[in-house]
């Protein structure tokens, strides 16, 4: 079986590497030739929708270059889907899974994350994390993981959360939660985990820590604010990939693997 990986960060040469793949478009490796059974795209996919995530190509990637590369009936895996992708596979007879969607590598790459989220944290705050209180909006996968590390470096943790079964959840976990209405007091860090405008302006003008945006959001208001009241501002997407890319492209090979 052959298999070509395209696109993607330092976690897809990796990825290749386990998988022991051939790739495109990964620095100064040459361009593969003939066909391929499978094909291995980004985590995430695309940015623009338009085109595959190849930040190492220094050139854009469009979705056609799959019909270059694929065999008839070819299997795709994809860091997650878009319209073009789904359109093109359809009309040519690939089978498309979405390995961004497995529960299991969803865990994987929030363990991955909430450990290098709680490092920056703790290099990035006017305070040690250790005594400090310590917010965190929604109580999903990377925030139960992150809470749970914060806690361990003795951090005092409080989960604010709508949904109230991840408020009890938090609760069994040993935190104190909270309703994301009933925010209130003052604390030394803050990290967000929920894709929406969570916290008010009054908390940014009472906040003096370390904000955190781990949210799929461009930031820009939460940014905003900080800037205005003086406070420190992380921006902490695609940590994977960034901080820990062969354990990230590792445990995407063990997926690929695992669905094929």
């Amino acid at each position: 079986m052959k298999i070509l990986c395209i696109g993607g960060d330092k976690r897809m040469i990796y990825a290749a590497d386990q998988l022991s793949a051939e790739r495109i478009f990964m620095g100064n490796y040459p361009e593969p030739s003939g066909k391929f059974d499978v094909i291995v795209l980004p985590m995430p996919l695309t940015r623009d929708k338009a085109s595959i995530l190849s930040p190492l190509a220094g050139t854009s990637v469009t979705f056609n270059i799959i019909l270059q590369y694929a065999e008839k009936n070819a299997r795709i895996f994809s860091g997650g889907n878009c319209e073009i992708l789904e359109k093109l596979c359809r009309e040519n007879g690939f089978e498309l899974t979405d390995y961004l969607s497995s529960e299991p590598l969803a865990l994987k790459n929030a363990v991955l994350t909430a450990e290098a989220a709680a490092s920056i944290l703790s290099q990035n705050g006017k305070k040690a994390v250790f005594g400090s209180k310590i917010l965190i909006t929604g109580y999903g996968r990377i925030a139960r993981i992150l809470a749970k590390y914060l806690s361990t470096f003795g951090g005092i943790v409080t989960a604010a959360a709508r949904n109230p079964s991840q408020r009890t959840l938090a609760e069994i976990d040993g935190l104190k939660a909270v309703d994301i209405s009933e925010i209130s007091g003052k604390y030394d860090y803050a990290v967000n985990t929920v894709p929406a405008h969570i916290l008010s302006n009054d908390f940014f003008e009472e906040f003096d820590g370390t904000y955190m945006e781990l949210a799929t959001l461009d930031g820009k208001y939460e940014k905003a604010l900080c800037e205005k009241n003086g406070i420190k501002y992380i921006s902490a997407n695609g940590l994977p990939g960034k901080h820990f890319p062969k354990t990230a492209g590792k445990f995407i090979a063990e997926e690929i693997l695992r669905l094929m």
